[in-house]
């Protein structure tokens, strides 16, 4: 992976789908106090393909290094759009 800019998830509540592009990092809440990352790898017309890590966090932040060794959890995934 080579250098890329981290956005605090205050920057903006939502982003429309049509700009969510390869590369993007996401977070979603696994339950109420855990966290998930994973990466956006693709758009295909279907919806987006996604990569799932292993970085499980109590907190909705992640840092270039934990993304940088993070490693894929499952085989990647589509997301619907």
């Amino acid at each position: 992976m080579s250098d890329f800019k981290l956005w605090g998830w205050d920057k903006k509540p939502r982003t429309m789908l049509r700009f969510i592009k390869a590369g993007d990092i996401f977070c979603f809440k696994l339950d109420e106090q855990r966290y998930c990352f994973g990466r956006i790898i693709i758009k295909i017309f279907i919806g987006h393909v996604a990569e799932l890590f292993d970085n499980i966090s109590n907190s909705p932040d992640i840092s270039e290094a934990e993304i940088k060794q993070a490693r894929r959890l499952i085989e990647p995934v589509i997301l619907d759009m």
